[in-house]
Protein backbone atom coordinates (compact mmCIF):
# COMPACT_ATOMS: atom_id res chain seq x y z
CA UNK A 1 0.00 0.00 0.00
CA UNK A 2 2.41 2.65 0.71
CA UNK A 3 4.30 1.83 -2.38
CA UNK A 4 1.12 2.25 -4.51
CA UNK A 5 0.47 5.55 -2.40
CA UNK A 6 4.54 6.27 -2.97
CA UNK A 7 4.20 5.71 -6.94
CA UNK A 8 1.10 7.84 -7.00
CA UNK A 9 2.38 10.46 -5.23
CA UNK A 10 5.39 10.47 -8.33
CA UNK A 11 2.88 10.21 -10.49
CA UNK A 12 1.55 13.06 -9.43
CA UNK A 13 4.54 15.28 -9.21
CA UNK A 14 6.60 13.79 -12.42
CA UNK A 15 3.07 14.97 -14.41
CA UNK A 16 2.12 13.48 -17.54
CA UNK A 17 3.20 14.12 -21.03
CA UNK A 18 1.30 12.89 -24.73
CA UNK A 19 3.10 13.43 -27.62
CA UNK A 20 1.50 14.47 -30.81
CA UNK A 21 2.50 15.05 -34.28
CA UNK A 22 1.44 17.57 -36.61
CA UNK A 23 -1.77 17.63 -38.20
CA UNK A 24 -2.32 15.45 -40.75
CA UNK A 25 -5.44 15.49 -43.60
CA UNK A 26 -6.30 12.09 -42.23
CA UNK A 27 -4.98 10.55 -39.13
CA UNK A 28 -4.86 6.88 -41.06
CA UNK A 29 -3.34 8.70 -44.42
CA UNK A 30 0.22 9.34 -45.35
CA UNK A 31 2.60 11.32 -43.56
CA UNK A 32 2.71 15.54 -43.91
CA UNK A 33 5.70 17.92 -44.19
CA UNK A 34 5.38 21.26 -45.24
CA UNK A 35 7.80 22.65 -47.79
CA UNK A 36 9.09 25.74 -46.20
CA UNK A 37 11.93 27.49 -45.28
CA UNK A 38 13.24 27.09 -41.56
CA UNK A 39 12.34 30.45 -40.97
CA UNK A 40 8.71 30.58 -41.63
CA UNK A 41 8.33 27.13 -39.82
CA UNK A 42 9.50 28.39 -36.60
CA UNK A 43 7.98 31.60 -37.13
CA UNK A 44 4.04 29.63 -37.78
CA UNK A 45 4.96 27.64 -34.72
CA UNK A 46 5.40 30.93 -32.28
CA UNK A 47 2.53 32.70 -34.23
CA UNK A 48 0.16 29.68 -33.25
CA UNK A 49 1.13 29.25 -29.67
CA UNK A 50 0.32 33.26 -29.30
CA UNK A 51 -3.02 33.27 -31.97
CA UNK A 52 -3.74 30.10 -29.26
CA UNK A 53 -3.39 31.82 -25.91
CA UNK A 54 -5.84 34.35 -27.49
CA UNK A 55 -8.48 32.09 -28.38
CA UNK A 56 -8.20 29.68 -25.33
CA UNK A 57 -9.26 32.28 -22.36
CA UNK A 58 -5.63 32.59 -21.08
CA UNK A 59 -4.60 35.60 -19.75
CA UNK A 60 -1.17 34.83 -19.46
CA UNK A 61 1.71 33.20 -21.70
CA UNK A 62 5.20 32.92 -21.31
CA UNK A 63 7.11 31.68 -24.01
CA UNK A 64 10.63 29.87 -24.52
CA UNK A 65 13.12 28.42 -26.35
CA UNK A 66 13.62 24.84 -25.99
CA UNK A 67 16.16 22.16 -27.52
CA UNK A 68 14.94 18.14 -26.28
CA UNK A 69 18.16 15.71 -25.23
CA UNK A 70 17.97 14.52 -29.40
CA UNK A 71 18.32 17.69 -30.64
CA UNK A 72 14.61 19.20 -31.53
CA UNK A 73 14.08 22.74 -31.13
CA UNK A 74 10.97 24.27 -30.43
CA UNK A 75 8.95 26.42 -27.97
CA UNK A 76 7.36 25.78 -24.39
CA UNK A 77 4.63 27.60 -23.94
CA UNK A 78 2.93 27.93 -20.39
CA UNK A 79 -1.04 29.30 -20.50
CA UNK A 80 -2.63 30.44 -17.60
CA UNK A 81 -5.56 31.84 -16.69
CA UNK A 82 -6.73 33.44 -13.06
CA UNK A 83 -10.34 33.37 -13.72
CA UNK A 84 -10.73 29.79 -15.03
CA UNK A 85 -8.03 29.05 -12.78
CA UNK A 86 -5.73 26.66 -15.06
CA UNK A 87 -2.06 26.47 -16.20
CA UNK A 88 -1.53 24.44 -19.17
CA UNK A 89 2.48 23.64 -20.55
CA UNK A 90 2.62 22.99 -23.93
CA UNK A 91 6.06 22.41 -26.08
CA UNK A 92 6.09 22.61 -29.80
CA UNK A 93 8.76 21.17 -31.94
CA UNK A 94 9.63 22.30 -35.27
CA UNK A 95 11.10 19.35 -36.55
CA UNK A 96 13.40 19.01 -40.26
CA UNK A 97 12.25 16.35 -42.09
CA UNK A 98 12.70 15.05 -45.54
CA UNK A 99 10.67 12.16 -47.35
CA UNK A 100 9.74 11.13 -51.31
CA UNK A 101 6.81 12.89 -52.45
CA UNK A 102 3.95 10.99 -54.83
CA UNK A 103 6.25 11.46 -58.43
CA UNK A 104 8.84 9.52 -56.68
CA UNK A 105 11.20 13.03 -56.09
CA UNK A 106 13.20 13.95 -52.60
CA UNK A 107 10.79 16.44 -50.80
CA UNK A 108 12.14 18.58 -47.90
CA UNK A 109 10.55 20.45 -45.11
CA UNK A 110 9.26 20.50 -42.05
CA UNK A 111 6.59 18.79 -39.69
CA UNK A 112 5.69 19.67 -36.28
CA UNK A 113 5.34 17.63 -32.54
CA UNK A 114 3.05 19.21 -29.98
CA UNK A 115 3.72 17.54 -26.62
CA UNK A 116 1.25 18.25 -23.32
CA UNK A 117 2.57 18.53 -20.30
CA UNK A 118 -0.06 18.08 -17.39
CA UNK A 119 -0.02 17.76 -13.79
CA UNK A 120 -3.33 15.48 -12.90
CA UNK A 121 -3.70 17.69 -9.29
CA UNK A 122 -3.91 20.84 -11.57
CA UNK A 123 -5.00 19.87 -14.91
CA UNK A 124 -7.95 21.69 -15.75
CA UNK A 125 -9.78 21.74 -19.17
CA UNK A 126 -12.39 24.21 -18.70
CA UNK A 127 -15.79 22.86 -21.06
CA UNK A 128 -16.52 26.83 -21.85
CA UNK A 129 -13.34 27.45 -23.09
CA UNK A 130 -13.52 27.63 -27.22
CA UNK A 131 -12.51 23.91 -29.01
CA UNK A 132 -12.30 22.08 -25.92
CA UNK A 133 -9.36 24.54 -24.41
CA UNK A 134 -5.91 25.29 -25.13
CA UNK A 135 -5.02 22.10 -26.50
CA UNK A 136 -7.62 22.09 -29.14
CA UNK A 137 -7.51 25.38 -29.73
CA UNK A 138 -2.96 25.29 -30.66
CA UNK A 139 -3.63 22.85 -32.89
CA UNK A 140 -6.27 24.37 -34.52
CA UNK A 141 -3.92 27.52 -35.13
CA UNK A 142 -1.07 25.42 -36.11
CA UNK A 143 -3.14 23.73 -38.64
CA UNK A 144 -4.60 27.25 -40.53
CA UNK A 145 -1.41 28.13 -40.57
CA UNK A 146 0.12 25.26 -42.24
CA UNK A 147 -2.93 25.02 -44.78
CA UNK A 148 -2.35 29.04 -45.43
CA UNK A 149 1.25 28.28 -46.60
CA UNK A 150 -0.54 25.46 -49.40
CA UNK A 151 2.56 23.73 -49.17
CA UNK A 152 1.33 20.34 -47.41
CA UNK A 153 3.02 17.67 -49.27
CA UNK A 154 2.37 14.09 -48.78
CA UNK A 155 5.23 11.62 -48.59
CA UNK A 156 6.71 8.44 -47.58
CA UNK A 157 9.81 7.32 -46.11
CA UNK A 158 9.75 10.03 -43.92
CA UNK A 159 12.93 10.68 -42.04
CA UNK A 160 14.40 13.37 -39.83
CA UNK A 161 17.03 15.83 -41.20
CA UNK A 162 19.29 17.84 -39.60
CA UNK A 163 18.83 21.81 -39.23
CA UNK A 164 20.20 24.74 -41.86
CA UNK A 165 22.54 25.70 -39.35
CA UNK A 166 23.58 28.83 -41.96
CA UNK A 167 24.94 31.96 -40.33
CA UNK A 168 21.38 33.27 -39.76
CA UNK A 169 20.45 30.43 -37.20
CA UNK A 170 19.63 32.52 -34.23
CA UNK A 171 17.55 34.90 -36.26
CA UNK A 172 15.24 32.05 -37.32
CA UNK A 173 14.56 30.50 -33.91
CA UNK A 174 13.07 33.63 -32.16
Amino acid sequence: MKRAAGFLIALLIAGCATPHLAPKPSPDGPEVIYAIPQSQAFAIARGAIQSAALHCGADYLHVDKISRGDGLRGYEADYGSWFYRFYIPRRLYVVPAAGIGASGEQIDGFRFEITYYYYRGLRAVNVRLPSGGCENTLISALHAALEATGTATSVTSLETRPYDEGRHWSSTFQ
